[in-house]
């Protein structure tokens, strides 16, 4: 570890002050305690850290699970800490990359408070990233090189979690930009991994489809880097997109309201089920119904898609300014048992974690863990298998798709995926 590296952090929302983070005395941990201030008159960040207790000590770990949980995994992870020549701890990287994370919280120094907010501009407060590191990135070369800029005051601070290699960025017009210092993002550029490409065009598929069958999901459309494709999403913990004035919204995913670790994310590896997911949506969102009914329309979207890596950390609730909870739009909707990754469901269904071996059974179980009555659950599962079969050959999808920059190409490629909803509808006539 760095002899200049900080012992505490100062935790942020807009102007406020939310409270510290501070290292355990084993200098890996990571401890919390929420300002006085804000304690009396502010809202808790988190169903797990309810504003009734000020302080987590590191050894509890459930600050250190929240906090931890705002960073970047698996490869992401490792490539990040080799570009910054990091030690491999949550807190150093909170540190360095901090300053832009998922939600409506900024990670600073002590001694740094967050600038005033003004209009957005990007000649102001961002860097442009310029075509060619644009194209290494999105051609699995050099990838991070944004982030070890030779001026460490430019440097930017910006953190999203999850495994797949992503970068928040502003956009203007067809202009993108790197947020410098605490300047906020608009947008997400998700890229491939070599010899996963069409990972990219998979995901622009669901994720239009799953709004046309009435699942919310931020628009998103591919953009091209050369001859490499990237997906660019629209943030939905950003207000004012598209204005000169840009607002970050507070959310959390089911890990950090759980307050468990990223290790526990799927439920084969001691992860919640999904009955407790639903639970505690019940316990955090009032009035809870719309989230409900959006969540298992969720899971179900996901088991009829063969989308098998709907884990705890990819669903999350936003908070509004009176500090109520809601679900959040879906996201990282990916046909991964189609695209050869592992078939089974990140929560079973009942028992049984393979999506094309379900039977009326294990909805039956499901329904009796998330406290829904089975007939309610056939009813769903026959109006969402209908609706999705119908939209997925649909001439409005494919127009939709286009609009979204697919090409007449990239439509012939994602055959197998339209293939396996439709068995995956048909087979639903039976559950």
């Amino acid at each position: 570890m760095t002899t200049d590296s900080p012992t505490a952090l100062g935790v942020w929302q807009g102007s406020s002050r939310v409270g510290t983070l501070w290292r355990g005395s084993d200098e890996r941990l990571i401890g919390f305690e929420y300002d006085s201030d804000w304690q009396a008159q502010g809202r808790p960040i988190s169903h797990s850290l309810p504003l009734t207790r000020k302080a987590w000590e590191p050894e509890t770990l459930t600050a250190h699970h929240w906090f931890g949980n705002l960073l970047p995994e698996e490869q992401a992870r490792d490539a990040l800490i080799k570009r910054l020549g990091l030690p491999d701890d949550d807190f150093t990287l909170l540190a360095a990359i901090g300053g832009d994370c998922a939600g409506a919280l900024s990670i600073l120094p002590l001694d740094e408070r967050p600038a005033k907010p003004e209009h957005t501009s990007a000649a102001a407060a961002y860097r442009e990233l310029d075509a060619g590191r644009l194209s290494h990135w999105a051609a699995f070369k050099d990838r991070y090189a944004i982030m070890a800029d030779e001026l460490p005051d430019t440097r930017p601070r910006l953190s999203l979690a999850g495994a797949q290699d992503k970068i928040p960025v502003f956009l203007d017009q067809d202009r993108v930009y790197i947020p410098t210092s605490q300047a906020p993002s608009t947008h997400i550029l998700k890229f491939a991994v070599a010899g996963r490409e069409q990972v990219i065009l998979n995901e622009l598929y669901l994720n239009t489809l799953a709004r046309l069958t009435g699942l919310p999901c931020p628009p998103c459309r591919i953009g091209y880097a050369e001859r490499h494709p990237y997906l660019i999403v629209e943030r939905y913990d950003r207000r004012g997109i598209g204005s000169t004035q840009i607002e970050r919204i507070h959310q959390e995913d089911l890990c950090q309201a759980q307050g468990i670790p990223r290790s526990r994310k799927y439920q084969a590896f001691g992860g919640p089920d999904f009955g407790t997911i639903v639970q505690t949506v019940r316990d955090a969102c009032k009035p809870a119904a719309r989230s409900i009914q959006q969540l298992l329309h969720w899971q179900l979207f996901n088991v009829l898609a063969g989308n098998s890596d709907g884990h705890a950390k990819n669903i999350s609730l936003v908070q509004d300014e009176r500090g109520r909870w809601q679900i959040a739009p879906a996201y990282d909707l990916v046909g991964t048992i189609v695209l050869g990754y592992h078939p089974d469901l990140a929560f079973s269904i009942g028992q049984q974690y393979n999506s094309i071996q379900l039977l009326p059974r294990d909805w039956q179980a499901f329904s009796k863990a998330c406290r829904f009555s089975y007939p309610y659950v056939k009813r769903q599962i026959k109006y969402i298998a209908g609706t999705l079969a119908e939209a997925a050959r649909s001439s409005t999808l494919k127009a939709a798709l286009q609009e979204a920059g697919l090409s007449d190409k990239g439509w012939g490629r994602l055959q197998q995926q339209r293939q396996h909803i439709q068995r995956q509808c048909r087979r639903a006539e039976r559950w």
